[in-house]
């Protein structure tokens, strides 16, 4: 029997992370209210790289309200939202409803814990979205 798909789209909550040289994920939920769009778009433009990413991550940057340091590689991560396939019921946060990862080179996003797409094609048109640093990004989507 299929289950239903879950619907996360009311969830407001965002995470970012990154993969440790361990296959552990390291992720933070911001404290910031900032849309997806806005999230991809300053990940994009300001922190494309994999040290960016780590530097990102393990700063204080994101006003970080949790963070965890072993999620069990991307599968673990992905548990974060709620799903049907939950192997780690513990990692469940229950706001949140977009993941964001940095792998295969390139910031990845998720709304479902299944597939993970590059946020150059998820967001593929954010130009109106614009600004010039941290501030500027969550004062955008306040």
């Amino acid at each position: 029997m299929l289950k239903k798909k879950i619907d996360n789209s009311s969830k407001t909550g965002i995470m970012v992370g990154y993969i440790h040289h361990s296959a552990y994920v390291v992720a933070v939920e911001p404290g910031w209210s900032i849309t997806p769009q806005a999230m991809a778009k300053l990940l994009q433009d300001r922190y494309s790289t994999k040290e960016a990413a780590i530097q990102l991550v393990d700063s204080a940057v994101l006003v970080p309200v949790f963070k965890k340091d072993n999620y069990e590689y991307v599968e673990g991560f992905a548990d974060v939202l709620e799903s049907h396939l939950n192997f780690h019921p513990d990692n469940l946060r229950t706001r949140v409803g977009h993941l964001f990862l940095f792998m295969k080179g390139a910031w990845q996003y998720s709304d479902n814990a299944i597939d993970w797409d590059p946020i150059s094609t998820v967001f593929k048109n954010n130009s109106e979205i614009s600004f010039a640093g941290v501030r500027d990004a969550v004062e955008a989507t306040a």
